[in-house]
């Protein structure tokens, strides 16, 4: 017989569901396994700066490094010294929430499920996958046009912090290599994965140019249980699809193979990863960036594809002197007669950028066949 359901947000349960939702919806989430606090080498990076005490701006700090050739021999050292020079990135946070109404106390009593788990089960994966979007979106320095992002209307441009499109130094585009001469057949390979790994490369650091980015390091799962070093190479759908298309020596089985001989293929980035290359977990997500303007008629498709290191993104909250990082809240309408629950956190995402330029992150931009 049916009967009414008990809410999360009844007296008794608050604190309860609150960790239950915060608990699944970090499970949930694909970037949940790749974030970690400022001593990890992971691509999201953790701000606990704000969670203990009032404010809604949090800074970090980078310091750049020396550069030039050193005092040789009897030359002067007066006039010479050199100063430390730091570079700086603030993010903001702000209040998220999202609201249900459960109906009326009648709609409760004639409902033969459990309103609250089905809530509390909804509410995870709908916060897992805009938590998924967010980052992907802050990651990529755009909304775009696709449909992949599914919560964000392509208008969107960031709260509390704004999207930031890659510097030049941070884009790698097929092809020749600009926006208007990218060609349908520019498409993803694993020529374009070596290109941009040699970019990694050819960032020396130091004033006025990028800094080196540094690889994920993720211990245990090995069997000399040492960190493995790696990056992610993060394709959508249609570049993947394209990926896989590539045969020879560079072909997809030699990929996948690479990847169950890596010492680190038990490490949890590689936990569902697609295949290893060079240096490079490559794996496909579901949220990715997409844009319609490419090429010289601006008619050319283009996925933006994200080779990530760590750190490459912050993510900071503010739920002052708690650990729960979502409030799971009850309030009513209409005189008590339906019930309403409040989903709400305080938080932002931020890519990180010092010096005015990306830190652990390249766009890649590719045609990609249509499926």
């Amino acid at each position: 017989m049916a009967k009414t359901s008990v809410l999360p947000t009844d007296a008794g349960a608050v604190k309860l569901w609150s960790a239950k939702v915060a608990i699944d919806t970090a499970n949930k989430m694909y970037w949940g396994k790749l974030t970690g606090s400022e001593a990890d080498a992971l691509p999201v990076v953790n701000k606990t700066d704000l969670e203990s005490g009032p404010g809604d701006e949090v800074t970090s700090y980078l310091i750049a490094k020396f550069r030039g050739k050193p005092i040789e021999g009897s030359e002067k050292g007066e006039g010479r010294e050199d100063k430390l020079t730091s570079y700086t990135h603030a993010m903001r946070i702000d209040k998220l929430r999202k609201l249900v109404n459960v109906g009326d106390i009648m709609t409760q009593k004639r409902t033969p499920y459990s309103i609250g788990e089905q809530v509390r089960n909804r509410l995870t994966d709908y916060l897992a996958e805009v938590g998924d979007q967010l980052i992907t979106m802050y990651a990529s320095g755009a909304r775009g046009t696709g449909a992949e992002i599914t919560h964000y209307p392509t208008s969107w441009t960031g709260f509390p912090n704004a999207l930031v499109a890659p510097d030049a130094d941070h884009l790698f585009i097929a092809g020749a290599g600009t926006k208007i001469g990218l060609t349908t057949g520019d498409k993803m390979g694993t020529d374009v994965i070596d290109r941009v790994l040699v970019k990694t490369k050819q960032m020396y650091g130091g004033p006025g140019a990028a800094v080196r980015m540094t690889p994920v390091t993720v211990s245990g799962g090995t069997p000399s249980d040492q960190p493995g070093k790696h990056f992610l190479f993060l394709l959508g759908t249609e570049p993947m699809y394209d990926l896989r298309r590539e045969v020879g020596d560079a072909g997809w089985l030699t990929l996948e193979k690479a990847k169950t001989s890596q010492d680190g293929a038990k490490n949890p980035i590689f936990m569902g990863g697609a295949a290893y290359y060079n240096g490079a977990l490559v794996d496909d997500v579901q949220h990715y960036v997409k844009f319609t303007d490419y090429g010289a008629g601006s008619n050319v498709p283009a996925a933006r594809s994200l080779m990530v290191g760590a750190h490459a993104v912050a993510s900071a909250y503010g739920m002052k002197g708690r650990t729960m990082r979502w409030d799971m809240l009850d309030s009513d309408v209409d005189h008590h007669e339906e019930e309403v629950v409040i989903a709400r956190t305080i938080c932002g995402y931020s890519k990180t950028r010092h010096n005015s330029m990306d830190f652990g992150v390249i766009a890649v931009d590719t045609a990609f066949t249509a499926l």
